[in-house]
């Protein structure tokens, strides 16, 4: 979650271990309920006047009439980490 110039932007995503996670939070007077699962997102308002946000770059607005949900795109490849050359740390010899 990150405010982008006065609107909350959310790209969330769940790490392998979780299969859900959910939390309140208060935004300018509004209070907005945020639930994660390893498909979609869904947001909800529980009190104030609707709230524009972006979910993943796309405008969403809420407001108290029904939560809205969105698909969570799906997630990057990304290569493994490499150190610079020679940079890499020192084997070491187990002895057995």
């Amino acid at each position: 979650m990150r405010e982008e110039g006065g609107t909350l932007a959310f790209a969330p995503r769940l790490p392998a271990g979780l299969t859900r996670l959910a939390f309140r939070l208060m935004y300018r007077g509004r209070r907005l309920r945020v639930e994660v699962r390893p498909d979609a997102a869904s947001y909800e308002l529980l009190r104030g006047e609707p709230l524009e946000v972006l979910h993943h770059g796309d405008e969403l607005t809420i407001d108290s009439t029904a939560p809205q949900s969105r698909r969570l795109p799906p997630a990057p490849d990304l290569r493994a980490a490499e150190q610079p050359p020679g940079r890499a740390p020192p084997r070491r010899h187990r002895e057995t």
